[in-house]
């Protein structure tokens, strides 16, 4: 009878003690992608961003176990090739994407894509990062995902 008084006990105590807190999942569309929404893009990713991009749409899933990103970027013409400068077109696998994190949102059109460049790259600590940069409209477009295993 101890035994059985101390699991249920032990299992009352690890269970209001180990319960997950998520954060909050976030969608913005252009105008409201800002400067910080950008930033916590390149501190997540490594992905530095030219002065001019324009964040055009930007949604967060903090609200599950793994968090996840995903941001469309409008890359200014004369600042093209400072973007792909970036490491994950120096050393990224030239892969097609297959995070599916934001299919459903109305401003992810990968398919618009025309000369595109598709890059995939393992981050530290299960963390994972991708990019489809081409031209949409006559203008560069940057479609990236990233996400924490």
């Amino acid at each position: 009878m101890k035994q059985l008084l101390l699991i249920v006990v032990a299992s009352a105590l690890l269970g209001t003690g180990c319960e997950l807190k998520f954060g909050d999942d976030i969608e913005l569309i252009a105008p409201n992608v800002t400067s910080k929404e950008m930033a916590e893009v390149t501190q997540r990713t490594g992905i530095q961003f030219p002065v001019g991009a324009t964040g055009l749409g930007y949604v967060f899933f903090g609200s599950g176990i793994d968090d996840a990103l995903a941001i469309k970027v409008l890359i200014p013409e004369e600042k093209k090739s400072d973007f792909l400068k970036n490491n994950l077109f120096q050393s990224g696998k030239k892969n097609k994407p297959s995070v599916q994190i934001v299919s459903n949102q109305s401003w992810w059109n990968l398919k618009e894509l025309k000369d595109r460049e598709d890059r995939t790259q393992s981050l530290p600590k299960g963390r994972y990062v991708e990019c489809s940069f081409g031209k949409a409209e006559e203008k560069w477009v940057a479609y990236i995902s990233w996400m924490s295993t």
